[in-house]
């Protein structure tokens, strides 16, 4: 069974909280001390050792900080795909237009098919949008595997395969480690693929991070599956059953 699984290409220091949306550039990247380098490297080598290919949904900035890494992505088989310029929550439609026109070079330089929205939230309203600028599909919804459709011209790719538990998610990944099998198995032998993502902030995790605080956990509980470290579990997924880019879904 062929399955898809896709990498959000983002750094820890991108939540869409008051504290990091005032920072520029050059402080994100200073307090990511080199981690989204870092964990896509060991990611590429990862794919590399297991031949498997996948989708990295890539934030702009990151683009910026590390064109030569988005290259090397690119130059070793893997999807390009966009995830917004600075991991910008969809707020209204001039400030995803202005969020895709900072990513013009990116854009240009490996015209992405795919999109995905931050925290997996999208409008009707954006996928036009999308369309305009030369995108082929979205995914950043919910739902199964047989729900996909196409609307105002964009093919919409759920980012799970079963529509009442969104077991594709990094967050499940992080809660039930390498028993995640167990339901991806279960999805196959329904004859359906696995669709799923992961961070790459989940695969290495970065040293001393600003970031959850002991206050926003205590607040936002359900965060703490998204602290384990996912990388053993990641190289066994690969191991385990077969990964394509998500633009073959089309």
């Amino acid at each position: 069974m062929k399955n898809y699984l896709s990498i959000d290409l983002e750094s820890w220091a991108m939540p869409n909280i008051p504290e990091f949306l005032r920072l520029t550039s050059e402080q994100k990247k200073k307090i990511d001390a080199g981690n989204a380098r870092g964990s896509t490297l060991k990611i590429l080598s990862l794919l590399k050792k297991h031949k498997t290919k996948l989708t990295f949904f890539i934030v702009g900035q990151i683009y910026e900080w590390y064109p030569k890494l988005i290259e090397k992505i690119a130059d070793e088989g893997h999807e390009i795909a966009y995830h917004t310029h600075t991991h910008d929550a969809l707020l209204d439609v001039d400030s995803f237009k202005k969020s895709i026109d900072l990513s013009k070079t990116f854009i240009q330089t490996f015209k992405p098919l795919g999109f995905r929205a931050p925290r997996i939230s999208i409008k009707h309203r954006y996928l036009k949008i999308l369309k305009d600028y030369g995108f082929k599909y979205d995914s950043s919804i919910y739902g199964s595997y047989s729900e996909r459709k196409m609307v105002e011209g964009i093919v919409e790719l759920p980012v799970t395969s079963v529509s009442i538990i969104p077991v594709g998610s990094g967050y499940f990944i992080g809660l039930l480690g390498k028993k995640i099998y167990l339901i991806y198995e279960n999805i196959n032998k329904k004859g359906h693929p696995v669709i799923s993502f992961l961070h790459n902030w989940q695969i290495l995790k970065p040293i001393n991070p600003a970031f959850p605080t002991k206050k926003y956990l205590l607040s936002h509980p359900h965060y703490f599956p998204y602290l384990s470290d996912c990388s053993s579990t990641f190289e066994y997924l690969l191991k385990t059953f077969t990964f394509l880019p998500m633009k073959n879904l089309l």
